[in-house]
């Protein structure tokens, strides 16, 4: 009578750890691009960092254009209705800064306010010190308009004069 092959628990150990490691990012380069590309042309990745507790992309668009699928409003109460609408949207509110912007969504629905200000604070670990700049000109910059995802609790800021788009998750 033969004995069955014991095989070692090592390499399946192994093999649990790294789906384990692999599961714990808050988000994938390759599926962030994927999620931001229905809504702006983007060019080059020139940043992305990600880990369980946030995540962080930088990347160049193509056009300084917001696609159909993104509704873009002009106020925070309209973005409001959007998101709740459809989950997402855009806020281009011209001659005031993105952060006011952040300021005037709080004082409307504090939960949603909130929220934004939360995925930008915890955001802030998974950058590096160029996305970070970027970030804080960002939401001083009064052209930069300033996205929401609800479903992915992602806080996305387009500069269109830079050419550039970050967007930042925090634990979610």
């Amino acid at each position: 009578m033969t004995r069955p092959a014991r095989h070692s628990p090592v390499p399946l150990a192994c093999l649990a750890l790294v789906v384990l490691v692999a599961g714990c990012v808050r988000d994938r380069e390759a599926v962030q691009r994927e999620w931001l590309g229905q809504w702006f042309a983007l060019g080059d990745t020139l940043f992305f960092n990600a880990t369980r507790g946030c995540a962080v992309g930088l990347y160049a668009v193509v056009t300084p254009d917001v696609k159909s699928a993104l509704p873009v409003t002009r106020d925070v109460v309209q973005m409001q209705r959007e998101i709740v609408a459809r989950g997402a949207a855009a806020l281009d509110w011209r001659g005031q800064a993105a952060d006011a912007g952040l300021v005037a969504m709080a004082n409307h629905h504090r939960e949603t306010g909130m929220a934004m200000r939360r995925a930008g604070l915890e955001a802030r670990a998974c950058m590096d010190a160029r996305s970070e700049g970027v970030f804080r000109h960002g939401l001083d910059d009064a052209r930069t308009v300033l996205g929401w995802d609800a479903a992915r609790r992602a806080l996305i800021l387009m500069l269109p004069g830079e050419g550039l788009l970050v967007v930042a998750m925090g634990e979610g």
